[in-house]
């Protein structure tokens, strides 16, 4: 399950690490210093289709990644290890030298970085995540032994911060830092909001695929069960363009999947029992939210998939899931031979979309 928390509003800090050599201005360079993270441990730089441009090893506690990135403004890009243990970070740039100094300990949230003014304004975000990061271990600590008791303590204070988190977001909304942490957060937005703070942007931001999104979804109110569909076209696994206003006398059941989610991999048993249950009822469109065509194309061929499954090459910005309102991946919508939203439901549950599904069938 994508879940937005685990790269909500994800961006990284990094403490300053002076640097003697001057980089050639068309070349992104990453350097910097770590502790208490081995020699020959291997870090990625990846862009945010999941795209690797460059590898390096530790070496004598230094890191330099290097890549002729040709950004024209900020990008969110990921710093990543997976061993000997999980280790990532994002951050915004553009083509800078940038320098850092982290403990392993500081990953992800509370590393300090120097020569991104987009990651400089993205701080007082990253602080309020480091926070949620401590106080959880705490709160994990104290009431470990009681799951319900903790459960409520962390969605109270998840509740909490995400409150000042989106304070700081409409207080600062025009820059990229706030643009980026706003789809994490969209639903503390009205329609109505967005179209306000849209006209806030600078034309550069309103030019960005998150400016496009803000207003896009400020001309689409969140749908609710009751309301009418919203329609979509995208190209399905065969190159044929298919709109949810071509299906005609059955219901539809919209998808919102990517390549890495694993409860979109747990519902397809599940999605493949309906889709062969129910053909004359029921139309199944999956919805990738992959940015990376590959991708994509590898989730249809990995999982069988036999049902529509449409990509528009925009992730989290496509379409479909600014209309729809989604954050994240697995999760459903369920609309009437009549267009009409039946069902609106977030995360995989074993037997909850036969549920959710067969209760509106008429057979």
């Amino acid at each position: 399950m994508k879940y937005n928390h685990l790269f909500l509003s994800s961006i990284l800090l990094l403490t300053v690490l002076a640097c003697e050599t001057k980089p050639d201005d068309k070349i992104f360079t990453l350097e910097g210093t770590v502790n208490n993270i081995p020699d020959s441990t291997l870090f990625y730089l990846r862009d945010e289709a999941g795209i690797t441009m460059d590898s390096a090893y530790v070496t004598e506690g230094k890191l330099i990644l290097k890549s002729d990135h040709t950004a024209k403004r900020p990008e969110k890009l990921m710093l990543l290890s997976m061993s000997p243990e999980f280790l990532y970070s994002y951050f915004l740039v553009e083509n800078e030298h940038v320098t850092f100094k982290a403990d392993k300990s500081d990953f992800p949230w509370n590393i300090d970085m120097k020569g991104s003014q987009s990651q400089d304004d993205a701080e007082k975000l990253n602080k309020i995540e480091y926070q949620r990061q401590q106080l959880s271990k705490k709160l994990k600590t104290k009431y470990g032994s009681d799951d319900e008791l903790l459960t409520n303590k962390l969605n109270m204070l998840s509740d909490s911060l995400d409150t000042e988190i989106v304070k700081l977001i409409k207080g600062n909304f025009n820059s990229y830092a706030s643009l980026n942490n706003f789809k994490y957060h969209k639903l503390s937005f009205s329609a109505q909001e967005l179209s306000s703070l849209y006209e806030k942007l600078d034309d550069e931001l309103k030019q960005t695929d998150m400016g496009k999104a803000v207003k896009l979804q400020s001309e689409f109110p969140k749908p609710e069960v009751g309301d009418q569909y919203y329609d979509y076209s995208a190209i399905n696994q065969h190159g044929d363009t298919l709109s949810l206003s071509d299906i005609h006398n059955k219901y539809t059941l919209l998808h919102f999947s990517s390549y890495a989610c694993n409860g979109s991999l747990l519902s397809l048993p599940e999605l493949r029992e309906l889709h062969s249950n129910y053909p004359d009822d029921l139309e199944i469109i999956s919805i990738s939210t992959d940015l990376d065509r590959e991708s994509w194309e590898k989730h249809v061929k990995r999982d069988s998939v036999t049902w529509n499954y449409l990509w528009d090459g925009k992730g989290d910005y496509n379409d479909a899931y600014i209309k729809y309102w989604q954050y994240g991946t697995p999760t459903y919508v369920l609309i009437s031979p009549e267009k009409v939203i039946l069902e609106n439901w977030f995360g995989y549950g074993e037997e909850l979309i036969k549920e959710n599904v067969t209760k509106h069938l008429k057979i």
